[in-house]
């Protein structure tokens, strides 16, 4: 379980709702409440504690840098206990934030030096049929087709996660952000108070 004041960037894809769902509908248990369907681009990123306007400058000029993109959702991956599916349209999105910042090690290491870009579906499937039912049901919903509009910066508070700022994607992105200077923060999409586990 992080502590608060850790905090992520993400790309939340609400065209992936459904696959949340069947998992859910299978075992609640399997899908973190509060938690909605995303695709982590560092994770764990810098603590709060120790977060810098120039930090938080590169995120939004970084992702001003990538254009929205319209996403193909198709492969299902599974590992003790762990269903996913693979977003391969963002992996250059998610190497380049890796490596403007080479200290962050992705999931603190657990997956290896590059784990692939992917929409984290169920967790702690550790019951073999459990998983296989999961899979079954992702696979009836796939290929599913999906939209990356924006990058978030979320951050772990006392009630969950929650959004520190959204920039768009593409090249109007910062012009779009400075628009929305002064705009209270939103709530990371969830439930009020839920969704304090790890992302993934």
């Amino acid at each position: 379980m992080p502590d608060p004041g850790t905090t992520a960037v993400v790309i939340v894809l609400p065209d992936a709702a459904p696959l949340l769902d069947a998992a859910s509908g299978i075992d609640p248990a399997l899908v973190r409440r509060g938690v909605p369907a995303h695709v982590s681009l560092l994770y764990p990123f810098v603590p709060e504690s120790a977060l810098t306007g120039q930090d938080e400058k590169d995120v939004r000029s970084l992702a001003a840098s990538f254009p929205a993109a319209d996403l193909l959702l198709e492969e299902v991956v599974t590992a003790a206990g762990f269903v996913a599916v693979t977003v391969p349209g963002l992996q250059a999105t998610v190497d380049a934030f890796r490596a403007q910042w080479p200290g962050t090690r992705p999931y603190g290491g657990r997956f290896g030096a590059r784990p692939a870009a992917h929409v984290t579906i169920a967790m702690g499937a550790d019951d073999p049929t459990t998983a296989a039912r999961v899979r079954a049901a992702i696979d009836n919903l796939l290929p599913l087709r999906a939209r990356a509009a924006a990058v978030q910066l979320v951050v772990l508070t006392e009630e969950g996660w929650q959004s520190r700022f959204t920039v768009p994607l593409g090249p109007d992105g910062d012009r779009a952000a400075a628009a929305m200077e002064g705009d209270q923060v939103a709530p990371y999409p969830g439930p009020s108070g839920a969704g304090a586990g790890g992302l993934v």
